[in-house]
């Protein structure tokens, strides 16, 4: 399995080449980039779609996609808006992660148990978990647990917020790389029909990574709501494509079975790097969604180009 690691972790060079690229450029062009509150920033920009992307990763790689993520994100800001000031944050917080549980259950069992495709459960999912949120909240409010804000401290350019990221990467690292769960994702992915022959139990398994997908878009957006201290029913919405953008710029393919999770983690800090860079230069908000698209657009080129030449 060394030699494995060793393949999939190179998938995901490219992406941290260009991340350092962009952060030397940068650093050129702006002093005000440079600074250690601009990198503190960055880090806790760049948390909440760090940590969904692990849970859209964990999907393509088993072969399926996640549409329902950003609802569950949204949804997470608006439970914890709601009920931290009153039941508590802890309360709160296992509300919010066990409606994501919930959400990642109801996929699992439509695309495996109900053989609906992914593309369409998951985003009918998503279509029923925005409604929910615009019904407890139909306009950005509420109000966090002041106890929360420990997690926005920094230590040097990372914030606690940051470190949970990481650690969460070098935890689910070690699950898809060296457990027999991630190994079977894997297979999973790589070929469903060859893995269910092979006696792998390819419903749980997809329950299981659904569920371990809205786990961390639930985490996300619990660690979302407390950087902008109030719940957001659509706050969400971008997260579904910008955890498939920073997967795919960081080496996973959309037909499953080949990349690694933390390819995703420099997906996801090379687009929150992207948005600094352009905010600072002024760029207007709509351009930055039509230059994450056009940055999927030639990763999805570049890395299909790639597979054809190995063919």
């Amino acid at each position: 399995m060394q030699g494995s690691v060793k393949s999939q972790v190179k998938r995901a060079l490219p992406a941290y080449i260009i991340l350092l690229l962009l952060v030397l450029i940068a650093s050129i062009l702006s002093d005000r980039f440079r600074t250690i509150n601009n990198f503190a920033n960055i880090f806790l920009q760049a948390s909440p779609l760090a940590i969904a992307s692990i849970g859209q990763a964990i999907i393509l790689i088993s072969g399926g996609i996640d549409l329902s993520l950003g609802s569950v994100v949204s949804l997470s800001t608006v439970i914890m808006a709601t009920l931290s000031t009153v039941i508590g944050s802890v309360p709160a917080f296992i509300i919010v992660i066990l409606t994501g549980l919930a959400v990642g259950a109801l996929n699992g069992f439509g695309a495996a148990k109900l053989k609906i495709p992914t593309l369409i459960i998951t985003l009918s999912v998503s279509a029923i978990i925005r409604g929910i949120s615009l019904l407890i909240m139909n306009r950005p409010g509420g109000r966090i647990s002041p106890s929360l804000l420990v997690l926005t401290h920094t230590f040097g350019p990372i914030s606690v917020s940051g470190i949970i990221s990481i650690c969460c990467y070098s935890i689910i690292f070690y699950v898809m790389h060296y457990s027999r769960t991630g190994r079977y994702w894997y297979a999973l992915g790589d070929n469903s029909l060859h893995a269910r022959q092979s006696g792998l139990a390819v419903d749980r398994l997809t329950v299981m990574a659904y569920m371990a997908s809205s786990f961390f878009a639930a985490l996300a957006g619990f660690i979302l709501s407390i950087r902008i201290f109030s719940g957001d029913p659509i706050i969400g919405d971008s997260y579904s494509m910008d955890s498939i953008a920073a997967s795919v710029v960081g080496g996973i393919l959309l037909t499953g079975g080949i990349g690694t999770v933390i390819g995703a983690f420099a997906g996801a800090m090379l687009l929150s790097m992207i948005n600094n860079v352009l905010n600072m230069l002024g760029v207007f908000a709509y351009y930055q969604y039509i230059i994450k698209s056009l940055i999927l657009i030639i990763a999805l080129v570049v890395f299909q180009l790639r597979r054809g030449r190995k063919k």
